[in-house]
């Protein structure tokens, strides 16, 4: 079959990557990519229609008889582009336009958690910036999280430690146009303190397949120090997720929502992506995301052993159960080994405190840059110039490393990083520290 992937960053990527390995796919579309891409990947095809341009990629899917979808930005997934291939009989993996809500509105995620009894953090919802500064004012905790209520690219969650940094977190977000806009609906929830966790679930509206977990470092610098950025760096598999967590999370995280969200008369498919917390208390839901992460899908999806395509064929057929059965297994298998992906970001990332995020810098490779089979070279924020691939702004390209332990892959990913040059470069060098 021919297969289509709209997005152009490094988890499109690392989707067409996987995909373009499954004995089922005849050709590989990805719209828009980038050029990356076809560096790494010579067969796949690029279209420059763009991931908002659902119309455009319904007369494209059509036209290139496209059997089945993947869908990865979440503004994609919130046009309603499954809706509207659905309506045309075309097999897509994503959630519905209300179903996305779940991620494009923190305060429907958090009702619906609430309806579900899915354990989270208490919260407030505020729509005029006096309101939220005087409730502020009137806690007597002093640590809280500013959240805005839609989607925001990972930079719309402001951490507080106390009532002053979450007064400026009110402003910035609903006055002063911290993300170029101001914002008229925000929620202030309760601060949760434990180990932070991506988990996955592929979705099927009534069933789900776990796909794993992750652990991303969203903050600039070492340290977890600097503003909130869409992801520097990740290590997988989480190393505080037991299978005795697995389990817990899957009948008390998972299980209700897909539920909750049909009897809500929004039946969940897709990818159904749960930010957790371990607290002194047992684990809580941060935050639900309706696609797979960006840069978690870089380290999760070559830790999958076997052919994914299947599984997201189930999930856009509706029957990942009887895939189950037939496989006589839960989810897909995985190797038992470890992975750390580094980001690459350019100048200015993420452009939050004043400076501008650069681009056009020549992206340069030591002549001894080689990875190996189980390294990983994805790319994101590019675009040629002449012959040379340039930043593009944003996370540029990231590493992964795929190894027996994470001491090795850490060590692998780095050496590979110090063989890549563009001018203004940052990342992180303490991703995956402290794991064995």
């Amino acid at each position: 079959m021919k297969v289509l992937i709209i997005g152009s960053g490094g988890r499109e990527h690392a989707i067409a990557e996987k995909v373009s390995l499954s004995n089922e796919v005849s050709a590989v579309f990805v719209c828009p990519g980038n050029p990356g891409m076809k560096k790494m990947i010579p067969e796949i095809k690029l279209e420059a229609i763009s991931a908002s341009d659902i119309e455009g990629l319904l007369n494209f899917a059509k036209k290139e008889k496209i059997g089945l979808t993947i869908v990865g930005p979440e503004a994609t997934l919130s046009l309603g582009i499954v809706d509207l291939f659905r309506a045309n009989n075309l097999l897509i993996v994503g959630s519905t336009q209300k179903a996305s809500l779940l991620e494009t509105s923190k305060s429907f995620a958090k009702k619906i958690m609430n309806e579900a009894g899915v354990p989270t953090a208490g919260f407030s919802e505020f729509f005029q910036a006096e309101a939220a500064l005087a409730y502020i004012e009137s806690l007597k905790n002093t640590k809280m999280v500013v959240k805005c209520d839609g989607l925001a690219a990972g930079k719309g969650v402001v951490v507080c430690l106390n009532k002053t940094e979450a007064c400026e977190a009110v402003n910035a977000l609903m006055k002063d146009k911290l993300l170029g806009e101001n914002v008229d609906h925000i929620i202030i929830e309760d601060f949760l303190e434990g180990v932070e966790v991506s988990a996955f679930a592929l979705c099927d509206g009534d069933s789900f397949s776990f796909l794993g977990t992750a652990c991303d470092h969203k903050r600039l610098l070492d340290g977890d120090l600097g503003p909130n950025t869409g992801g520097m760096g990740v290590f997988s598999p989480a190393s505080v997720y037991s299978a005795e967590d697995e389990l817990w999370v899957n009948e008390n995280v998972f299980t209700p929502m897909l539920s909750a969200m049909k009897k809500n008369g929004s039946p969940f498919s897709g990818i159904l992506f749960a930010g957790l917390m371990k607290t002194r208390h047992g684990w809580a839901v941060l935050e639900f995301n309706v696609r797979l992460g960006d840069p978690e899908t870089q380290v999760l999806l070559p830790l999958i052993e076997e052919d994914l395509l299947p599984w997201f064929r189930a999930s856009a057929e509706g029957n990942i159960l009887g895939l189950q059965n037939k496989l006589g297994s839960t989810s897909p298998k995985k190797l038992n080994l470890v992975g750390v992906h580094v980001v690459m970001a350019a100048h200015g990332y993420p452009g939050t405190e004043g400076v501008k995020v650069r681009s056009g810098d020549i992206i340069e490779f030591n002549k001894n840059f080689k990875p190996s089979n189980k390294d990983y070279l994805f790319f994101a924020g590019v675009e040629k110039s002449g012959l040379e691939l340039v930043t593009k702004g944003g996370r540029v390209l990231g590493i992964s490393s795929i190894e027996e332990n994470f001491s090795k892959a850490r060590k692998n990913a780095y050496d590979l990083i110090s063989q890549i040059h563009f001018d203004g470069a940052q990342f992180r060098r303490d991703i995956g520290s402290g794991q064995v």
